[in-house]
């Protein structure tokens, strides 16, 4: 019985072409299952056991090519891909670094709500009306549950205008600024309101 070896350039694209393969499959299947809402699915399962299939893949490649180190081996199979006149978009980029479909959801269900209220103007959207969207849109939120406001007042995107027992939020695209130019949360105090 005779025995066939490839040749390592032969197995490195076939093993890079994988590589591609995988990426692009994933990074689908993430968008289409993204469509379907967030929480924690089997789809991100898979997409966790795919960033690990293309880790194991490319520390073979890596020893195939003699480089010990991840970005090495990252930029051989990216170079590779270009002198080859591939479009890379999604499949530059590692499987374990791109957004799953929960979290493609997140982004997608947040810029929504975010476009709800930059859509409200100065007036803003009263509590009770801005915590049931979220928790609609938020599939992993407990009931109650604020996380999406509490991450947009943290960081500034949502501002809080306090009047009388009301609260009543505002994109930082509406809120007044303050003396020194910068933004701040307005309030009875800050508006004249009694």
């Amino acid at each position: 019985m005779t025995q066939t070896f490839a040749s390592p350039a032969d197995a490195a694209e076939a093993t890079i072409r994988d590589v591609l393969q995988i990426r692009e499959e994933a990074h689908r299947k993430a968008h289409d299952a993204s469509q379907f809402g967030g929480g924690v699915n089997f789809q991100d399962v898979e997409h966790t056991l795919s960033a690990m299939r293309e880790d194991a893949i490319m520390r073979c490649l890596g020893h195939l090519l003699g480089v010990t180190d991840d970005a090495s081996v990252d930029n051989y199979v990216l170079n590779w891909a270009a002198e080859r006149g591939m479009d890379l978009d999604e499949r530059s980029v590692r499987v374990r670094e791109s957004p799953n479909a929960s979290e493609l959801y997140k982004r997608r269900a947040q810029a929504q709500l975010l476009d709800v209220l930059r859509e409200t103007g100065e007036a803003g959207m009263l509590k009770t009306k801005l915590l049931p969207l979220i928790e609609k849109a938020d599939k992993s939120a407990w009931r109650g549950s604020s996380r999406w406001l509490e991450e947009w007042l943290g960081d500034g995107t949502v501002i809080a205008r306090q009047h009388g027992r009301s609260t009543t939020y505002v994109h930082r695209d509406f809120a007044a600024p303050d003396v020194a130019g910068g933004l701040h949360p307005i309030g009875d105090a800050a508006t004249g309101l009694s």
